[in-house]
C-alpha cells in the first residue's frame, strides 16, 4: 500500500485544522506549511484542490486563511483518498514496460488480486471519518 505525498499532505492539513478547532476560524497556509515543514507552493496547490472539492473553505486577503468546510465527523477518509489519488495509484499490480503492455497480461491475475486488495482497503477507509484520525 502506498499513498502519494499529496494525500499525506492533504490529511496533515485537515488533521491540523481539526485538532486546533478550525471549523469556524481560519489558519493561514504559510503557518501550516511552516509547522509541518512542507513547501508553501506545493501546499497551496493541495489546499486549492481541497477547497475545490468542498473539504476546506479558503478566504483570501489580509485576514484570510483556510478552515474545514464541515465537521471532522462528516469528512470521509476514503472519499479524501479517492479525490487525492490518481486512478490505480493506491495499489498497482503491474506497470507497462517502456510504454508497452505486459506480454503476460492474459495469463496473470496479479492486477485482479491487487484490485481486490485495494477494494478491501477502501472498505475500511470508507468507514472512517477525519474525527476517527484524531484520537
Amino acid at each position: 500500500m502506498h499513498l502519494n505525498l499529496r494525500t499525506d499532505y492533504a490529511f496533515r492539513v485537515m488533521i491540523h485544522l481539526a485538532r486546533h478547532g478550525y471549523t469556524q476560524n481560519r489558519m493561514t497556509v504559510p503557518h501550516i506549511a511552516e509547522r509541518h515543514n512542507i513547501s508553501h507552493n506545493h501546499l497551496v496547490k493541495i489546499v486549492n484542490d481541497l477547497c475545490h472539492h468542498g473539504l476546506l473553505v479558503g478566504t483570501r486577503g489580509r485576514n484570510g486563511g483556510v478552515s474545514l468546510a464541515r465537521s471532522p465527523k462528516d469528512i470521509n477518509v476514503g472519499h479524501v483518498i479517492r479525490l487525492m489519488e490518481t486512478e490505480g495509484e493506491v495499489m498497482t499490480g503491474c506497470a507497462p514496460l517502456q510504454g508497452r503492455p505486459c506480454i503476460l497480461a492474459d495469463a496473470c491475475r496479479l492486477r485482479h488480486l491487487t484490485r481486490e486488495a485495494t477494494d478491501a482497503f477502501m472498505v475500511i477507509l470508507n468507514s472512517m471519518s477525519l474525527q476517527d484520525l484524531l484520537s
